[in-house]
């Protein structure tokens, strides 16, 4: 029975791994799966392979796929870069053949060293479950959280029965503490594999929203993402809407072409990141303007001193770069804030579109014609 669970959970990581390439930590538990189906095989091999075999292949993959379920967790949830933390298997693996090597004909010491090595090994697999898990993800996190403490609880069960047990009459795998470990192991292999489908298709379906959420050309936010913000922060006071619009960028296109254009865009996005801090957000409405939310601004004065440093700062930078690539003349900004110049996304729109083109005729040379700020 554990092993065709064993066999399944391969199958089901390596369906996974095949339609989510580029996500972190699949390959490292698609390992796992392999090397727990190798581990158990191990065990029920001991008549032909011989205990001086089987037991110490058992111990030291089954530890090496705790290990191996530990990286990919850690890498699925963005805990360490890429690249980082190889050694963590071939080292545990090492560490579990050489106890189990040399304590081969003490079963209660192998077991005791065994136990405490892969215990230590789930707890830290449940701290990087639980870490900052987000709201949604909670659930799914808590169920294989609660199957991998039980999985630590029969282990110490089994060091407990190891200790108390006279040193001569401890035999593994005849004593009845093994049947408790692997009737949770079959527990904890299941709650993984289904908890890793559920884990994969929330962090699928969270990047399907993400690219909904954002503009193709520039990475930042969109106008879907602007009305989310607005619904869930709307009309509390304070809230605000900052309108950033680029003058002068009709004629980067008339005159470079719009891949030139397309590139400008983008250098006006990552001038704007660069700018915002926590609780704002960059928005491009469409076209040659952008938007800034957000979602704390105090008073209309500090909001319209900031608005002042971010134009200044970005209009320095253009005038600076204007010379290396195509870029608008400068960038002209309105603001409103809530409740001020009104509670909804359509008033607050509509107060910082009047600023705007204050702020864009105010700047514009005497006898210009207005279709060229655009």
């Amino acid at each position: 029975m554990i092993i065709m669970t064993c066999v399944i959970s391969s199958m089901v990581s390596i369906v996974l791994w095949r339609l989510n390439r580029p996500m972190a930590g699949l390959v490292s538990w698609m390992m796992a799966a392999f090397a727990g189906t190798a581990a158990f095989l191990a065990w029920v091999s001991m008549p032909w392979l011989g205990r001086a075999v089987a037991i110490p292949l058992n111990m030291a993959i089954a530890t090496g796929s705790l290990m191996l379920i530990l990286d990919g967790t850690l890498r699925f949830r963005g805990l360490i870069p890429p690249g980082r933390l190889r050694w963590m298997t071939p080292v545990a693996v090492m560490v579990a053949a050489v106890q189990v090597h040399t304590n081969l004909d003490q079963d209660w010491l192998r077991i005791v060293l065994n136990d405490v090595l892969n215990s230590l090994i789930l707890s830290a697999m449940i701290a990087s479950l639980l870490h900052r898990a987000r709201r949604d993800e909670r659930i799914i996190h808590l169920m294989i959280a609660v199957a991998t403490a039980l999985m630590i609880a029969v282990y110490l069960i089994r060091v407990d029965v190891a200790l108390a047990t006279p040193r001569g009459q401890f035999r593994a795998p005849g004593d009845p503490a093994h049947a408790y470990v692997f009737f949770v192991s079959l527990i904890f292999i299941l709650s993984w594999t289904f908890g890793m489908l559920l884990m994969v298709n929330l962090k699928v379906q969270r990047a399907l929203a993400d690219m909904a959420d954002r503009d193709p050309l520039t990475g930042i936010g969109n106008r879907r993402m602007l009305d989310r913000l607005a619904g869930r922060h709307l009309p509390r006071s304070g809230t605000a809407l900052v309108l950033i619009d680029l003058d002068g960028f009709k004629r980067v296109n008339d005159d470079h072409g719009h891949k030139q254009g397309d590139q400008a865009l983008c250098w006006i996005a990552d001038m704007l990141k660069a700018s915002v801090r926590p609780g704002e957000t960059v928005i491009r409405m469409g076209g040659d303007e952008f938007a800034l939310f957000v979602e704390e601004a105090g008073d209309a004065t500090a909001l319209g001193q900031r608005v002042h440093r971010l134009a200044a700062r970005i209009n320095i930078a253009l005038a600076r770069d204007r010379h290396q690539m195509p870029l608008p003349r400068r960038i002209s900004t309105g603001y409103a804030i809530a409740p001020d110049d009104g509670q909804t996304l359509t008033d607050l729109c509509a107060a910082a579109d009047r600023r705007m083109y204050d702020d864009k005729h105010a700047a514009r040379p005497a006898g210009a014609v207005a279709v060229r700020d655009r």
